[in-house]
């Protein structure tokens, strides 16, 4: 049986437990049910106060008493458990997010915020993609679009519009994908990896993807640099179309901002 380790303390301390709470659930999932009793000396918690901990982990819905003489407690499971706090903290975060908002200026400022390294790249990526709401604009390669995967899917589950090019091989399952399946392996031996994210119009993230924690890479909200961003993705796959002799007009003209939209139609009105 695995033993109650300063490390599993701390993970829990940081989402709210006490150490005498984290003790006294650990102790339950080890053994239960148990009685106030029993728990503490399993959890190592003085008896003067293991009541009123199992009061407050009742309070908080992680333990349940079985009634009975003596009285006996039951622990939620460890999924129900992260289920829970998850499902917590989303809704505080949803909270604050309104909160700001309406704290902060209507206007924002499209500044330039630096990402430092590796990890903090794909965790921003993947933030940006599980709020995205209606378009998804991706370049990159298979490595880090396999860990963006579970992210990209949802999104696509629910409505997002997703457009993916890659040199590399990439599953169709994410939307429409526009790959020419190098091997990533051959293609890194020339290029270092890269991405761009469009999220929303709104949302750009942009920079080498190496995995070097002292690479920077480049997270805006400004409307120029996006549409720059958005343009070089569109030239990648009117590449593509070319020399794999596909139709990507329907996508092109997806991609592109209201103005260039009617491109064609101010053109032919110019000529006549």
């Amino acid at each position: 049986m695995q033993a109650i380790t300063d490390e599993i303390i701390t993970r829990l301390k940081k989402v709210g437990f006490t150490v005498y709470e984290a003790k006294t659930y650990l102790g339950l999932l080890r053994r239960n049910p148990a009685t106030g009793y029993e728990i503490s000396n399993e959890a190592g918690i003085p008896r003067s106060v293991i009541y009123a901990v199992l009061r407050k982990l009742e309070s908080m819905g992680v333990v349940t008493n079985i009634q009975g003489k003596p009285r006996r407690y039951i622990p939620i499971s460890p999924t129900q458990l992260i289920s829970r706090l998850s499902a917590d903290f989303n809704s505080r975060l949803e909270a604050l997010r309104e909160e700001l908002t309406r704290f902060g200026s209507e206007q924002e400022t499209a500044g330039f915020w630096n990402i430092n390294g590796y990890d903090s790249l794909l965790q921003t990526c993947d933030s940006l993609i599980r709020e995205a709401r209606e378009t998804i604009f991706l370049s990159g390669w298979r490595r880090e679009i396999d860990v963006l995967k579970p992210s990209l899917i949802a999104a696509r589950k629910r409505g997002v519009d997703i457009v993916i090019f890659s040199f590399t091989r990439i599953d169709p399952e994410f939307g429409q994908v526009f790959a020419y399946g190098i091997d990533e392996e051959k293609l890194g031996e020339i290029w270092d990896h890269k991405i761009i994210l469009v999220v929303d119009s709104r949302d750009l993230v942009m920079g080498p993807a190496n995995r070097n924690d002292k690479e920077q890479a480049i997270w805006t909200q400004n409307n120029a640099v996006i549409t720059i961003a958005v343009n070089y993705i569109i030239l990648d796959i009117t590449l593509f179309g070319q020399r794999s002799h596909v139709d990507v007009s329907d996508t092109t003209v997806k991609l592109m901002t209201r103005r260039v939209d009617h491109l064609d139609h101010l053109i032919e009105i110019s000529h006549r």
